[in-house]
């Protein structure tokens, strides 16, 4: 998915680049030819001058809208600064190699010097029209964004709704089979009391958009305790976090559905069983998570997770994207464990 939209973005921004020159360089001749007409001379000429123009803008757009794509506008224009200077490098730089091949003297210093005006209005509209593009590209993504944000918004809201539907009857349900069990069958009350509190958590969170990251952790901590209960000693698992990140706000139920899938996934089709990893650390000035399971071996490709019948991963995909921009990693080790990681800005 992320290499084909970074290959359609790429394809629209060559265009824009090449058919940008190529008009330019036809304004430019565009009295020669209706003065003369077109001729060989002159094409082969219009051909050079297109050919010499767009190389010596490939840097500039490299560096400019794929290596340092995410740049504020200041260090943009900084940057424009650099690029320039590569820019007017390598067009006197092919000018020269082109007059040399053909045997023709080339400008002198201070024709060159005379001649920098003119030959900045390329760089300068040409990526004038690249920057203009990428705005409204971004204006629409976030647009999408937003809207898709509504969505789910409004989803959110009639799950939770409907999570309401008699909630107490629920609780005082388990309550009253927790009073049932035989005082010797403590563990038992106690799994009991565990799966009302993740039910209670359940609930709450629906009607919060953010909690405290210990509260998630906890309520990650009585789910996996619940999961330990049915596989035994198949299913270990850790839980490390900073202090210093433990009161800060996170989504609501967003490390769950990737635990659950490291449970469905690693652990419960593997005999011998695994152990599940949560980390959450601070690291460049974000929140950085990661979910491992080294239960059983994952042999198939990163793609296929997305493209299953499960919907855990990609949601998470979607929401991390949608309401942080951020991308979501999966990684699988030489022995089949799989590793998802994300990072969340810190507000």
């Amino acid at each position: 998915m992320k290499v084909k939209e970074g290959t359609g973005r790429t394809r629209r921004e060559m265009l824009v680049f090449l058919v940008g020159q190529l008009i330019l360089v036809t304004l430019y001749f565009s009295p020669r030819l209706f003065k003369h007409g077109i001729t060989g001379s002159l094409m082969i000429e219009i051909l050079v001058d297109w050919t010499i123009m767009v190389l010596s803008c490939l840097p500039a757009w490299w560096l400019h809208f794929h290596t340092w794509r995410g740049l504020s506008m200041q260090k943009r224009i900084a940057l424009h600064i650099v690029t320039i200077s590569i820019y007017y490098f390598l067009l006197f730089s092919l000018y020269r190699g082109y007059y040399t091949f053909i045997g023709q003297p080339y400008s002198p210093l201070k024709q060159i010097l005379i001649n920098l005006g003119p030959n900045f209005s390329p760089y300068a509209l040409i990526f004038s029209m690249l920057h203009i593009d990428l705005f409204f590209h971004e204006r629409e993504e976030q647009r999408k964004k937003e809207k898709l944000l509504m969505q789910l918004a409004h989803q959110s809201e009639l799950n939770s709704l409907k999570a309401q539907i008699q909630p107490h009857f629920l609780f005082n349900t388990l309550n009253s089979i927790s009073a049932s069990v035989p005082s010797e069958q403590e563990h038992t009350r106690v799994l009991i009391a565990q799966l009302a509190d993740t039910f209670r958590y359940v609930l709450r969170s629906s009607k919060q958009e953010s909690v405290p990251l210990y509260q998630e952790l906890d309520f990650l901590e009585t789910y996996l305790f619940l999961e330990k209960a049915r596989f035994g000693s198949r299913l270990d698992f850790t839980i490390s976090v900073s202090e210093e990140i433990r009161s800060v706000q996170v989504p609501a139920m967003l490390l769950q559905p990737l635990v659950e899938n490291a449970v469905k996934h690693g652990i419960e089709p593997a005999v011998e069983g695994g152990r599940i990893t949560i980390s959450c650390h601070l690291a460049a000035q974000k929140m950085y998570f990661s979910i491992t399971n080294t239960g059983f071996p994952y042999s198939g490709t990163v793609e296929q997770m997305f493209q299953g019948e499960g919907v855990g991963l990609s949601n998470t995909a979607k929401r991390l994207e949608n309401q942080f921009g951020e991308k979501i990693n999966v990684a699988v080790d030489g022995s089949g464990a799989v590793t998802v990681s994300f990072y969340i800005p810190i507000n």
